[in-house]
């Protein structure tokens, strides 16, 4: 007679709605794993990129694009409208495509500023010629040159001279053009400074 098997080498049968529902959740195992990396390559991506703008830096401008008072320069706050435009507006730029770099969105605003603006005293006045004022207004986004601070150490020796003589710097006639940039900076630092400490 054919020997009968064991029970025991039996196998066990489960139910197919078990089979199913086990199939099943594996796949939405699957599913979270793939959404997490995905998150995961996401959050890694944004610190990559740095910071965004609004989380980093406040704009310079309202929503009607003027310039806010309250983010100014104190020496733009002494300056025209054009002026106070010509700075917001480029450093909002700047910020906005640089993922918020404040040093760099500066850097950008200031150079756009020289171009046609230049610093006699305490403030910004326009310029008698469209140009960069310095090596550092000269150069592109990514410059890091010396400034003058504003100075258009750029503009001819007489220009200088009567910049100085505005401002009343003591030797100016007997100075070289570079003597006269240095000299207009000081006294406009001086200047500066005695506003900051009035107001």
């Amino acid at each position: 007679m054919p020997r009968r098997r064991s029970s025991t080498h039996r196998h066990t049968r489960h139910p197919r709605g078990l089979r199913q529902r086990s199939a099943g959740s594996r796949r939405a195992d699957r599913r979270r794993a793939r959404h997490a990396g995905t998150r995961r390559t996401h959050a890694t991506r944004s610190r990559r990129r740095g910071p965004r703008r609004e989380e980093t830096g406040i704009p310079k401008t309202t929503r009607a694009g003027k310039p806010k008072q309250s983010e100014l320069p104190e020496t733009l706050k002494r300056s025209d409208a054009k002026a106070q435009r010509t700075f917001t507006k480029t450093y909002d730029s700047a910020a906005e495509e640089y993922d918020g770099d404040e040093e760099r969105a500066h850097r950008v605003a200031y150079a756009a500023l020289k171009h046609t603006y230049e610093k006699v005293g305490d403030h910004w006045e326009p310029k008698d010629e469209y140009g960069p004022s310095d090596p550092q207004a000269e150069g592109g986004a990514g410059t890091d040159r010396p400034t003058a601070g504003g100075v258009d150490a750029n503009a001819s020796k007489q220009h200088l001279y009567d910049v100085a003589k505005r401002l009343d710097v003591p030797g100016r006639s007997s100075m070289t053009k570079a003597e006269l940039v240095e000299a207009i900076q000081r006294a406009n630092d001086r200047a500066s400074r005695r506003a900051r400490e009035g107001s």
